[in-house]
C-alpha cells in the first residue's frame, strides 16, 4: 500500500518550519499534492533555518568556524553547504528542500532521475527557481521564490511581494 498523501503532507509542513513564507508553503503542498496524483511521493526535507541552524551546516566539514562567538567546526561530517548564515533562502523562510519517497514512505530515495525532474518541472510551475537548473553548482533538492530578491536585500529587511499560483492570493 503506497504511503498516504496526508503523511507526506504532515511530513512536510513539519520539516518546513514555522518561518516559512505562506507562499511558499501552499505551493510545496500544491507540488506534493499534484506529484501524488502522478504517482510520484515527494515530500520537504526542509524550509525555514535560523541562522544558528545554517551556521552548523556550514560547519561541517570545516575547521575553526565560528558563529555568534559559538564554534560550529565539524570535521567528522562532510560539507553540505557553502552558504553561510544569511547566505540561503532558506534563512528567510522562501526556499524548500524535496526528495523523492519510496512507495512505502520509509526511505528517501535521492538518485536524480525522470520523477525527480518531474517534481522540480511542478515546483516550476508553481513559482520555484530550481537548484537543478543552476549552471554552477547545481543543488538538485532546492526550490526557491525569492521574488527576485537578492541576499542582501533580504538581510536589510526587505520580504518578498509573492503571488500564489494555487489560489492567486498575494503574500508579502
Amino acid at each position: 500500500m503506497p504511503v498516504s498523501l496526508q503523511t507526506l503532507l504532515y511530513g512536510s509542513v513539519k520539516n518546513m518550519g514555522s518561518g516559512i513564507h505562506p507562499v511558499v508553503k501552499e505551493s510545496a503542498l500544491e507540488m506534493i499534492k499534484r506529484a501524488y496524483e502522478e504517482g510520484i511521493y515527494v515530500q520537504i526535507s526542509a524550509g525555514y533555518r535560523s541562522m544558528e541552524e545554517q551556521a552548523k551546516l556550514y560547519g561541517q566539514g570545516r575547521l575553526g568556524y565560528s558563529y555568534n562567538g559559538k564554534n560550529y567546526s565539524n570535521m567528522s561530517k562532510p560539507k553540505v553547504t557553502n552558504a553561510k548564515p544569511g547566505q540561503s533562502y532558506h534563512n528567510f523562510g522562501v526556499a524548500i528542500d524535496y526528495f523523492i519517497s519510496s512507495d512505502d514512505g520509509r526511505r528517501a530515495l535521492w538518485t536524480v532521475n525522470d520523477q525527480w525532474r518531474r517534481v522540480a518541472e511542478i515546483g516550476k510551475e508553481l513559482g520555484f527557481d530550481w537548484g537543478g537548473d543552476w549552471k554552477n553548482f547545481k543543488d538538485y533538492p532546492h526550490l526557491e521564490m525569492a521574488g527576485g530578491l537578492s541576499y542582501s536585500q533580504l538581510q536589510s529587511g526587505k520580504r518578498p511581494s509573492l503571488t500564489s499560483k494555487v489560489g492567486g492570493t498575494k503574500e508579502k
